[in-house]
């Protein structure tokens, strides 16, 4: 791992949380590499997670000090299911998903599905029938979904026929296709803002327009203005075969992607504004790299990213200014026990910490589970030498951080307002931590 933040070499601190992640399993054992889990986070703080496995919808909810609920069935026994989605929206709780419910010949459940709770995810009233037009292959794709501050929702699904937006609950609302350049698009993902705009990000593989493309979703699951491409994606003939993470950044204050690009493997861990000529280099890594993005109600992101070979595998969390333009000191947070692959993160932010989803592939078998942890963001630790002896600079994200406490040859202090502390001492390993952050550390040489 070569970290990267902001274009520039960062060789400073290092905030480990890796001895101390407690991974906690979400989705029982013998899981397929696909498989990716759906969440959201309710105002009462517990977070809500939606996935599938054989022939289950499954929900689980995660109280919000962190400790994994038990698992109820959001519908049962049908004959194929798809990745859900979930969502809030008024009234409760929304699950999407593409799936066929049994093969009799007068079946109604047959393309892309609904249910809804108003009971926190305890029960589930199934929505009869299709909720979009029959010929987009929804039935067979992973689900996307956004709700809009109407409350409206809006979904979106892919098959080789085309990658498709879907506004609503009525079937009799067109689906709209966003892959115009060709076959085919992959993937999408789905994200709203306050204003009521709405973006949809998906990898392209077709010729005339190759890379992570992004297009706005009017609220009536149309297009609407140009489709652009995340800078450096042309490269790339194959996505990470996940949802493409897209999120809103708080206030409005734009859209952003992550993706793991370059060719012929995706070892850069990139965040993009939708819009930007530029894409924010946050890792170099060593294998392909799986992401998410999450974003805080204060305006802040986090990003997750993968990195390490089979069988030594790391999940890295960093989170950004209150500007979303530049990340602070990433975390470690290993990986579950006998974890040998990871296929897919996600993310969801809280005011103060983040939820980290990862899908690990376990110990020899094919078998595989996602799991969850918890982390608070990394410290930043400097050092200048003087005749005094040593200034310690701690900041987060490039933001001095106020009494941080820093230990140092024997010697401790806390930092003023401008994050500095001079300890004196020539070499040997210093410590940084403050309430709300993973402590940081540095060697002094």
């Amino acid at each position: 791992m070569k970290t990267l933040l902001a274009a520039a070499a960062l060789s400073l601190s290092l905030a480990s949380n890796a001895d101390a992640a407690t991974w906690q399993q979400v989705t029982p054992s013998g899981g397929a590499n696909i498989d990716e889990v759906s969440h959201v986070r309710t105002a009462d703080g517990v977070l809500h997670v939606a996935f599938k496995k054989d022939g289950d919808v499954v929900h689980t909810a995660i109280a919000p000090n962190g400790k994994v609920g038990a698992s109820t069935p959001i519908q049962s026994g049908w004959a194929s299911t798809s990745d859900p989605a979930i969502v809030s929206v008024p009234g409760g709780l929304r699950v999407f998903w593409g799936g066929i419910r049994t093969t009799d010949p007068s079946e109604t459940n047959t393309d892309f599905n609904t249910a809804f709770s108003s009971d926190g995810g305890v029960s589930w009233q199934l929505t009869p029938g299709s909720i979009v037009p029959p010929g987009a292959q929804a039935y067979a794709s992973d689900a996307s979904a956004t709700t809009l501050p109407d409350g409206s929702t809006l979904q979106t699904f892919s098959g080789s026929l085309g990658t498709w937006a879907h506004a609503g609950l009525d079937p009799a609302s067109p689906n709209f296709n966003f892959q115009t350049a060709g076959n085919y698009g992959y993937d999408p993902g789905i994200a709203s803002a306050a204003n009521g705009t709405a973006t949809m990000a998906w990898f392209s593989n077709a010729s005339a327009q190759l890379g992570v493309l992004a297009q706005g979703v009017a609220a009536n699951g149309a297009p609407s203005g140009p489709q652009v491409r995340m800078p450096g994606s042309q490269v790339m003939e194959s996505g990470t075969l996940a949802r493409t993470p897209i999120v809103s950044r708080a206030n409005n204050g734009g859209f952003f992607v992550a993706y793991g690009i370059g060719s012929p493997t995706a070892d850069q861990a990139r965040v993009w504004r939708v819009g930007s000529t530029k894409a924010l280099l946050l890792d170099k890594t060593e294998d392909s790299t799986k992401m998410a993005l999450a974003a805080d109600a204060n305006g802040r992101l986090w990003a997750v990213w993968t990195d390490g070979s089979f069988g030594s595998q790391h999940v890295l969390a960093a989170r950004s200014n209150k500007q979303g333009s530049v990340f602070g000191q990433p975390v470690d947070l290993g990986a579950a026990k006998e974890a040998n692959s990871t296929y897919a993160v996600e993310a969801d932010a809280t005011s103060t910490s983040l939820d980290v989803f990862a899908h690990f592939g376990i110990g020899t078998s094919s078998s595989t589970s996602t799991f969850v942890t918890r982390v608070q963001p990394g410290l930043t630790l400097k050092t200048k030498k003087s005749d005094h002896g040593v200034t310690f600079t701690v900041t987060d994200a490039g933001d001095p951080v106020k009494g941080a406490k820093v230990k140092f040859a024997g010697r401790s202090g806390k930092t003023d307002s401008k994050g500095r502390v001079t300890l004196d001492g020539r070499k040997g390993t210093a410590t940084a931590s403050a309430d709300g952050y993973e402590p940081a550390k540095l060697k002094v040489k």
